[in-house]
């Protein structure tokens, strides 16, 4: 315990008072209604919670080498980076991990100090409170995507190499789980492919979201977290669909109460990132969002 105090910049009492306290240290950031009716809500730490969730990132989990078919809120991947590595292919396999975070319990993330880092009990028990919430992963503070990127780290691997063996390319971000092959796969092999995943899944405590499970064909538009990956990169057509209506949804704002709502920039930035793919499209309504931040005549 004297380390992890040293490297955390804490007395060991400081960090014991820390850890008893950690629970009253969350508040709800958000809380979104999802197409399937479900409520994903995130978290955000207060300090002194924050400043030391930070520093476990800095001093510990940013020193781990993720392998590259992680990419989800890791430095230098997006969903970019994991759409990328399913370019071209004959088929595509998509599975999603349902209620990702709070399904990764207090006992996992030990699992993750204990076993994966090779932290003592009682260090791996302090992280351990000092990175959960109400027993499971806060999905928003800032260690939860590194953890999130770990929880699969006993299996995951062996997997990725074992379907690679068969010319199966996999990747995972977050709780989006994709494989692919440039050549077609017969049903039974789609079936043993799937079974696998679920099987890993399975082993750590998961469950599939069955309503996520597509399999597709270069015949039809495939998509990868929300990419399309047939011939080139670009956004799915429901992705452009979100846009726009975020856009006409300002648009409505602006025009009832003269302000620009909150989350105005976000759209923004989602209208520039999406230039990169379709700019006739995303140059459209980035001037609808730009006559609505231009001054107005007093």
């Amino acid at each position: 315990m004297p380390s992890l105090a040293k490297a955390l910049s804490l007395t060991e009492t400081a960090l014991h008072d820390l850890a008893a306290h950690a629970p009253k240290l969350y508040r709800i950031a958000k809380q979104i209604r999802k197409a399937d009716g479900s409520l994903r809500i995130t978290y955000d730490a207060h300090p002194p919670l924050k400043t030391i969730h930070r520093k476990i990132q800095q001093e510990i989990l940013a020193a781990v080498h993720f392998p590259q078919f992680l990419t989800g809120s890791l430095k230098g991947r997006d969903i970019k980076s994991n759409a990328r590595m399913h370019l071209g292919a004959a088929i595509l396999i998509n599975e999603d991990v349902s209620g990702f975070f709070p399904s990764t319990t207090r006992a996992q993330v030990f699992d993750i100090w204990h076993n994966f880092f090779g932290f003592s009990p009682d260090v791996a028990d302090c992280l351990t409170t000092l990175t959960t919430h109400r027993g499971s992963l806060p999905q928003g503070a800032i260690t939860s995507s590194y953890l999130a990127n770990l929880a699969f780290w006993r299996e995951e691997p062996m997997l990725r190499n074992r379907l690679a063996t068969r010319g199966v390319r996999y990747s995972r971000y977050v709780d989006d789980i994709s494989l692919s092959s440039v050549t077609p796969l017969s049903y039974t092999m789609v079936q043993e492919l799937i079974s696998d995943v679920f099987g890993m899944m399975i082993a750590r405590g998961y469950a599939p979201k069955r309503s996520k499970h597509t399999i597709t064909t270069s015949s039809r538009r495939m998509s990868v977290t929300s990419l399309t990956v047939n011939a080139s990169l670009g956004l799915d057509g429901a992705g452009r669909r979100r846009l726009r209506a975020a856009v006409h949804r300002i648009e409505k704002d602006v025009a009832l109460s003269k302000a620009l709502p909150q989350d105005f920039r976000s759209v923004l930035g989602k209208v520039i990132y999406a230039r990169q793919f379709h700019p006739a499209f995303a140059n459209a309504l980035h001037a609808r969002l730009l006559v609505l931040d231009s001054p107005k005549d007093q």
